[in-house]
């Protein structure tokens, strides 16, 4: 076979580039995605601490509010013993000290309350507690994955600018819709828009699409052979290419 069209072969020297783009875009991805998973943990331990912030508040309210009944409960137990004192008969002290005794075991049941309400307290400033420690790790980690992306960034600057313009420089000569075609491919594939179509036997005409291995026609490989036309796998999408190796069929 002859050398390719002019459009496979600005699409092969587009590829190249692309490919090479394709790589530091997956380097740099791994390293982003640390930094996503950091922020995301630092997220999520915010909005725990904050929840349990909320719970805690309610309940000091519970503390509060039962407090405050303990409070005038024992205030009306005192009232109760003053009465007492003053009874003037017997039955009139022993409704009295029937009344301030239920008073007592409702005060002991509500102040049992209060310590319970306290200890939940006590537990969730302890797990906020622990939440803080581990946010100081997630904050750590994510300075530290942050100035790894900074410098890959750096350190890659320079080339990444010569192959965007070089790639510019490569799609100039390229139809939109050709152009259209192979980014969408490259996008979906990481870059890999392009197969080489692969001969199975030396000696039969079976091809495949070396991307995905499946078969290709001959009919395809005559067209790509013998016209300057883009032609794509039926399974994985790649724009399909001959290389010299191949003979021409006749």
């Amino acid at each position: 076979m002859g050398a390719m069209g002019e459009t496979l072969e600005a699409l092969h020297r587009l590829q190249a580039v692309e490919l090479q783009l394709a790589e530091i875009r997956s380097q740099r991805e791994v390293i982003q995605r640390r930094v996503e998973v950091h922020r995301r943990r630092l997220l999520q331990a915010n909005d725990r601490i904050e929840q349990l912030s909320v719970g805690s508040r309610r309940k000091q309210m519970d503390v509060d509010a039962l407090s405050l009944d303990v409070a005038s409960r024992e205030a009306s137990i005192i009232k109760h013993r003053e009465a007492l004192n003053n009874a003037k008969t017997n039955k009139e002290y022993s409704t009295i000290l029937a009344a301030m005794n239920a008073e007592k075991a409702d005060t002991g049941k509500i102040e049992s309350q209060v310590l319970e309400r306290m200890e939940e307290v006590q537990s969730i400033g302890n797990e906020i507690t622990q939440i803080d420690e581990e946010k100081k790790t997630h904050t750590d980690a994510l300075a530290l994955a942050e100035e790894k992306l900074a410098a890959f960034d750096e350190r890659h600057k320079k080339e990444s600018n010569r192959l965007t313009k070089e790639r510019k420089e490569c799609e100039s000569g390229i139809a939109p819709t050709t152009l259209s075609s192979f980014n969408r491919v490259a996008d979906h594939l990481e870059g890999e828009a392009m197969a080489i179509v692969g001969k199975v036997h030396p000696k039969r005409d079976e091809y495949v699409c070396t991307g995905c291995n499946l078969k290709i026609s001959l009919e395809i490989v005559n067209i790509l052979q013998s016209r300057d036309e883009i032609q794509l796998c039926k399974c994985c999408g790649r724009i399909l290419f001959v290389e010299s190796s191949i003979a021409k069929t006749s």
